[in-house]
């Protein structure tokens, strides 16, 4: 019988260890059936809450095209010779998208400085554009920002302002755009009552409240609104989320998208921002332009005014003198000087434009669009040219490092030192420019003083004439080579298109709600209230040290598992004398079966029975087990060998007296201690006696070993109870006088580990050992592996009736019914 349950064992643990018990764990899990959807419908609800409650996040989109760099013609570059096309490939443009002076410059555009909020019983939205009244604050003195002032509306005349200002609220200086200071003191609480339209200084802000056309009382009456003042620096950093990526592998169309809590709000930002991305590229190459036409407008400044007296004088001294022409001979040295004059006027203009920019490299500005083409103001010079046009594409180069780098970044400092190159080249150039033009203009006047003194010659009014019309002709040709520039830059700027284009605007019908996402939410909120059980009864099994079924006793011995007892209410511990027809007395039979096996149907057994610790209910097994034995109509006796805490009497309402102790003790015979047990008549009892002060003394003398020589004369079978194992040594003292030893464990009481140590220690002692598992809930989320989980080793045949009644067993009156039902 032990050989063939050690096989069994060793099968079932082999194939318990491949499966890595996962139909042991399902049934665990299946168990706790209630927790899994009381917790699963909790997770369901927190979700239902969070999506109701949780802060609205929106996403739109839009297309933006950027044209490649060698695509088209450019204006421009025509006729300044400098390119302003968009620096770099598609990854600098996405950084420039993506930079803070294009999210500044978008936020400074739109009407964003002042936030409305209108609250609900738990969450606060955001009103754009629906806000039934207006802030107008003044951005010329310093504000308060990020204090939230709530509105109470009292009549179309007033209301009440509340708000609580911190201590760490900060100052915003909106001209000089930066923060100033922070609030010191402690914090307040602000409470005043307004009218519309008057002006609110409390100290920390200065605004006034102007009822907008989406002001209705009877809407806004009970509704708590509220608003805030924001910095830029606050609102870039809350609206700079945007993302842009290529629609397409090596495409130049990227995808731009934005996300926000309001989606007229992100909408109007996204486009804006696109807007201003395109005009950026547009404004770089009309910066040439621009700047050309006013250092123009600046030199014609001037000239019209010597123009208009030139003119006028002419005019005045042709009227006072009645020849209005020059003789051939005047008329050929007029058109020498003119000519002189002309040439004169064009050196002295480049001069000026040579001053110009050896200022601009001099005092180090590194701001490009001060730069003025030199082929805008008629210089063809190759290498002025180059040089400028190389100045412009560094520090283009050098802006989109610093979208992404720091000055001191390796890459930035490389430009530096490029930039620092081309304009000590440039300046070396310009002074050379400057030594031409000023001898140049030497040779010119050294030529016009020439032409002088023949002017001299001519008659008084030949001269005067000459000079008139000299003056006139000079200003009037310099006056009109500005206007021919002025204009030529004007075209350039007519013609000029934006690299850019935005190819779909982001539009509010086709914006998403991103967060919270419902769907995800709830599985989330179910995965984790199914996961919340499930991490309990892992947790549960893995820190659990009794045995809680039928495995953990087999993981534990090799000892064979003779009986498996269900829990009993019952009043009684005699239960098997009580309900000899139960399925418990099955139970019992199916045990005494087992011991037949193992002591291979000899006749003169004894039988001990103990436990680890008291409650495990060995008496109980003890009784009940010499009742089936008494039943079989074996003569049996029962013994309480547990000097230390004695029951049976009780149980039998014997006396106590007079017992095993005295017999010890040889104070008493045999006869003097056997007593019938009263309930059967093959079913004796002989009770452990009084405590005496040394049981293990009494226990490890001959005088134990004539008891069971004498009981095994007289009786078949000998069932012994005896102390704890755990506690005491008197069961060990026992077990080498007796045919086997059945340990009683217990479902949720028993130790494993003291178990283990226990049957381990008796193993090693050669003690016939077996076990029988007492206390089985069938009902219980341990139950249904004992019910259904168990191992048939032939014996027991009481199982198929089922243990989920109320008591836990059937009696007489019970299975009268269940056998006329099968009926």
């Amino acid at each position: 019988m032990e050989e063939i349950n050690k096989q069994n064992n060793g099968m079932y643990a082999q194939n318990d260890n491949d499966s890595v018990d996962l139909k042991d764990w399902i049934i665990k899990f299946l168990s706790y059936w209630y927790l899994f959807i009381i917790f699963g419908c909790v997770g369901l609800a927190v979700s239902y809450v969070y999506n109701r409650y949780a802060s609205r996040v929106y996403q739109t989109q839009a297309y933006l095209y950027i044209k490649e760099q060698t695509v088209g013609i450019d204006p421009t570059a025509m006729i300044t010779g400098m390119s302003f096309r968009n620096a770099g490939n598609v990854d600098n443009q996405i950084a420039i998208l993506q930079s803070f002076l294009l999210k500044e410059r978008a936020i400074k555009n739109l009407d964003f400085e002042v936030s409305y909020y209108s609250k609900g019983r738990v969450a606060k939205t955001e009103l754009y554009k629906d806000n039934p009244f207006t802030v107008e604050f003044d951005d010329n003195v310093y504000q308060l920002v990020g204090v939230n002032y709530g509105v109470k509306f009292l009549d179309n005349s007033r209301y009440v302002l509340t708000a609580n200002i911190g201590k760490n609220q900060k100052y915003y200086n909106f001209i000089a755009d930066e923060y100033v200071m922070k609030i010191k003191q402690p914090e307040i609480n602000f409470v005043d009552t307004v009218f519309f339209g008057d002006t609110v200084d409390n100290g920390y802000n200065k605004f006034r409240l102007v009822l907008n056309g989406n002001y209705n009382i009877d809407e806004i009456s009970e509704v708590d609104l509220s608003f805030r003042i924001n910095d830029y620096l606050s609102l870039i950093e809350s609206m700079g989320n945007i993302t842009v990526t290529p629609s397409t592998k090596n495409a130049t169309v990227v995808n731009v998208v934005a996300r926000g809590n309001h989606p007229q709000k992100i909408t109007n930002y996204l486009n804006q921002l696109l807007r201003g991305f395109v005009n950026r590229e547009l404004e770089l190459k009309n910066r040439v332009s621009e700047n050309t036409i006013l250092f123009i407008d600046e030199q014609l400044m001037g000239i019209q005014d010597s123009l208009s007296k030139a003119e006028f004088d002419l005019q005045n001294f042709q009227k006072g003198n009645d020849f209005m022409n020059l003789d051939a001979q005047a008329t050929q040295l007029f058109n020498h000087l003119k000519a002189l004059e002309q040439q004169r006027g064009e050196v002295d203009l480049n001069l000026k434009y040579y001053m110009n920019l050896k200022k601009y490299v001099e005092d180090n500005i590194n701001e490009v669009d001060k730069l003025i083409a030199p082929s805008a103001m008629g210089i063809q010079d190759p290498l002025l040219n180059k040089l400028v046009s190389t100045l412009v594409e560094l520090s283009a180069e050098k802006s989109i490092q610093l979208l992404t780098s720091t000055e001191k970044s390796p890459a930035v400092q490389s430009i530096d030192e490029q930039i620092t190159q081309t304009k000590t080249a440039l300046l070396e150039n310009i002074n050379n420019m400057i030594s031409n033009a000023q001898m140049t203009m030497e040779e010119i006047d050294v030529k016009v003083n020439e032409a002088s003194v023949k002017v001299k010659e001519l008659p008084n009014s030949q001269r005067l004439l000459l000079g008139y019309e000299r003056k006139f002709a000079y200003n009037d040709n310099l006056y009109n080579f500005l206007m021919q520039k002025r204009s030529e830059a004007q075209i350039v700027m007519a013609s000029n298109t934006a690299d850019s284009e935005i190819v779909d605007f982001s539009r509010v019908a086709l914006t998403t709600l991103v967060s919270p996402n419902k769907k995800i939410n709830y599985l989330i909120g179910l995965v984790l209230g199914l996961l919340i059980p499930a991490l309990f009864i892992i947790l549960k099994e893995f820190f659990n040290v009794k045995l809680m079924e039928r495995k953990d006793v087999e993981n534990a011995t090799d000892a064979p598992i003779i009986g498996q007892v269900p829990v009993v209410d019952a009043v009684s511990e005699t239960f098997v004398i009580d309900k000899p027809n139960s399925p418990i007395s099955e139970t019992f039979r199916a045990m005494r079966t087992n011991l037949e096996y193992m002591v291979k149907s000899k006749d003169k057994n004894v039988v001990l029975v103990t436990g680890d610790m008291s409650g495990v209910g060995k008496t109980f097994i003890s009784i009940n087990l010499a009742s089936i034995y008494a039943l079989y109509g074996k003569k049996t006796v029962l013994i309480g060998l547990d000097l230390r805490k004695p029951r049976l009497y009780q149980e039998f309402g014997l006396s106590n007296k007079v017992g095993v102790s005295s017999y010890l003790a040889n104070r008493a015979s045999l006869d003097d201690i056997i007593q019938p047990s009263g309930k059967l008549q093959s079913l004796d009892i002989a009770v452990a006696g009084p405590i005496p002060p040394n049981p293990a003394e009494l226990i490890a003398s001959e005088r134990t070993d004539q008891l069971f020589k004498e009981l095994r004369e007289r009786y078949d079978y000998i069932i012994v109870d005896t102390a704890p194992l755990a506690l005491v040594t008197d069961a060990i003292l026992l077990t080498k006088r007796v045919d086997v030893t059945t340990f009683v464990v217990r479902q949720g009481v028993t130790n494993k580990n003291a178990f283990k140590a226990i049957v381990n220690n008796l193993e090693n002692r050669g003690v016939n050992l077996s076990v029988v598992i007492n206390g089985i809930r069938y009902q219980g989320h341990y139950g249904y592996r004992y019910g259904y989980g168990t191992y048939s080793y032939g014996y027991g045949y009481g199982y198929g009736y089922g243990y989920g009644s109320g008591s836990g067993y059937y009696d007489n009156e019970h299975d009268k019914k269940k056998r006329w039902f099968r009926k």
